[in-house]
């Protein structure tokens, strides 16, 4: 029986891909390991002080483009939609400049990273409105870009 890659392991397979490709990590997060930053809607739209708080699962950075990663082991659309949210609302533009204010940066682009299935690429196609980019985790240490519209990773 095969395992299934977790979360996790989805992350770490990414991180060493973009390290090889010579993109600086910023931060990066996976289940349980209290490594991720923070990132808070801003203060006018806060009910309370963590409400609404995101924890990007990488951040990174190469020749001024600076990229968000929302990763799962499966697709999961609400995970799209908060992409899609990030990209296309200032609601986390405070935190996100004080995130990156060490950083010189011109643009910044927000995608998924998936572990690979025929379910998760089909749904994936239908979603591509929400998000920058799309790549997909093939257990065998295969990182496939799905979608790259801005030519990220050529």
């Amino acid at each position: 029986m095969e395992r299934r890659i977790t979360e996790e392991q989805l992350t770490k397979a990414i991180l060493e891909w973009l390290i090889t490709n010579n993109w600086e990590i910023i931060c990066y997060d996976f289940p349980q390991s209290g490594t991720g930053l923070s990132i808070h809607p801003n203060e006018e739209l806060r009910t309370t002080k963590n409400k609404g708080a995101i924890i990007p699962d990488i951040v990174a950075i190469k020749n001024g483009t600076v990229i968000f990663f929302e990763n799962k082991d499966r697709f999961v659309l609400d995970d799209f939609i908060k992409v899609q949210d990030l990209r296309d609302n200032n609601d986390y533009s405070n935190s996100i400049q004080r995130l990156l204010a060490e950083f010189k940066y011109s643009k910044i682009l927000y995608g998924v990273g998936l572990v690979h299935s025929e379910n998760a690429e089909l749904k994936t196609k239908l979603h591509l409105d929400k998000v920058d980019f799309a790549i997909f985790y093939h257990g065998d240490k295969t990182i496939k870009i799905q979608f790259d519209p801005n030519k990220l990773f050529k």
